[in-house]
């Protein structure tokens, strides 16, 4: 699994790279702060996985990194995931770099 550093995962987005970015957070999380991007909760994620192989990187994001890393590590054990990329340090890491595209109360 590869961990890109939301700096990467922004201007791969901006690139219009062929990537994704998915928040893997409870839907209660998303209240408070999202970004634009899909959201597919980690318990779901899995069931999802199929309609998500045609990116070249699935970039996991949660609130730390620490759920991404988990799931990433479950999806390339068990479904042999090659494209699964953490944003590293989450969403927190996104906000702390001032990215654009977020939404906060």
């Amino acid at each position: 699994m590869k961990i890109l550093s939301p700096k990467v995962v922004l201007l791969a987005l901006e690139a219009k790279e062929n990537c994704c970015l998915i928040d893997i957070r409870e839907p209660y999380e998303l209240l408070s702060c999202k970004i634009d991007c899909p959201s597919i909760p980690m318990a779901t994620f899995a069931a999802a996985y199929s309609t998500l192989q045609q990116y070249d990187q699935v970039i996991l994001m949660c609130q730390s990194g620490k759920r991404a890393e988990a799931l990433a590590n479950f999806m390339e054990t068990e479904y042999s995931a090659t494209n699964i990329c953490i944003l590293e340090g989450g969403i927190n890491a996104w906000i702390e770099q001032n990215a654009p595209q977020i939404t906060c109360q």
